[in-house]
């Protein structure tokens, strides 16, 4: 088919349609002005792009779009099927799949390792580096060590898929999810939108604003996103011991509580594995990590998914993780991605040696006060 555009939003239509893998030949139109029928002739610039067939891996060289980052996911899974598994947890808003890939050696007596990306948009990083650690872990599991081969790893590279997919193609600096408030596309803050205490405190915390970047929507778990993140883990059966939730780009190692000053009641054991985990990060890079809880080297907020992850799932190492960079903001150069990757694959490795040695004080609290 042919769709006749303005021509100063050529460049946008090209965009669009690239992202989405279709391909297209760019015409140049001018209207004669006696007929009104448009004279058409192939573009001497433009010309005809012959596209390339969908890249089905990634090389970390480059930030890519939602259709790339599921293809590479069902890649591993075709490629490996003893260990590597890819199932739909969800829906988006707008009707997108939300895809995890489960990599396990089937073992009763595994624990689980939680990994999320991309909760806001623009965090692309994020989704690299949990892809980078997907392709490691699957292509290298039989020369893991015990710690690495002894867990189910649940890896989910883009909760909001609406969001990301609309920083790769309209606004690159979009936060939130794309849920509607009346009549328009304001987003919800998806952590701001967890049920452990969500909606306290001031609009400093979580914002009742739905126009606020911290809007934390209209109860606890209002969108579908967050959802399929607490029914896959308190349904899955798996024992979790370790969640971790990446973002950008403070660079650093963040654990509960974020909505209180009080410690935690495995402040220790957590300050010791974000510790191992930046360690290791500084040895592999020389990148410097800060290490502590969430209140105090961030900010107060309520509802977000460590808290709950801690609180309410009762994961005993949640760890909310500010990837690169401090100086590019979320605008990291695709120079320093695979860089990124390595040394936070580094840290997790790390921290999965450290938590291996230890008990946790969370699996014994008392669950009524930590609902309280």
């Amino acid at each position: 088919m042919e769709v006749l555009v303005e021509g100063t939003r050529t460049m946008q239509v090209e965009k669009l349609l690239r992202e989405r893998d279709i391909r297209f030949e760019v015409l140049v139109s001018d209207t004669n002005g006696a007929t009104g029928v448009p004279r058409r002739a192939r573009s001497p610039i433009l010309g005809f792009r012959q596209r390339s067939p969908l890249k089905r891996y990634l090389d970390w060289k480059d930030f890519y779009p939602l259709n790339s980052v599921y293809s590479f996911l069902e890649d591993l899974e075709t490629s490996f099927p003893s260990t590597c598994t890819v199932s739909v947890i969800g829906k988006s808003v707008e009707g997108r799949d939300i895809k995890m890939l489960k990599i396990s050696n089937s073992d009763a007596n595994n624990t689980g390792i939680w990994i999320d990306g991309a909760t806001h948009a623009r965090e692309w990083i994020s989704t690299s580096v949990i892809t980078y650690i997907a392709d490691h872990i699957a292509r290298n599991f039989d020369k893991l060590s015990e710690s690495c081969t002894t867990k189910d790893w649940y890896l989910v590279p883009v909760v909001n898929p609406d969001g990301y997919h609309y920083t790769h193609t309209l606004d690159r600096m979009w936060r939130k999810n794309r849920a509607r408030f009346g009549s328009a596309v304001t987003g919800v803050d998806l952590n701001r939108n967890f049920g452990y205490y969500w909606g306290r405190g001031g609009s400093e915390n979580s914002s009742g604003d739905p126009n606020h970047l911290n809007y934390r929507g209209t109860e606890p778990f209002s969108e579908p996103e967050t959802t399929a993140i607490k029914d896959i883990i308190l349904y899955s059966g798996t024992p979790f011991k370790i969640f971790l939730s990446l973002h950008a780009c403070s660079e650093v190692i963040a654990f509960p509580w974020c909505h209180t000053a009080e410690p935690c009641p495995d402040y220790v054991n957590l300050l010791e594995g974000g510790t191992a985990m930046a360690k290791a990060i500084y040895e592999c890079s020389g990148r410097t990590y800060k290490v502590g809880n969430f209140k105090d080297i961030m900010y107060f907020a309520c509802g977000t998914s460590i808290d709950w992850s801690y609180g309410t799932a009762r994961i005993p190492f949640s760890y909310l993780v500010e990837l690169r960079s401090k100086q590019d903001r979320f605008l990291l150069p695709k120079e320093e991605i695979i860089d990124c990757c390595t040394e936070v694959l580094s840290g997790v490795k790390a921290l999965i040696e450290f938590v291996d040695k230890k008990k946790c004080l969370n699996c014994a609290v008392n669950a009524k006060k930590l609902r309280q």
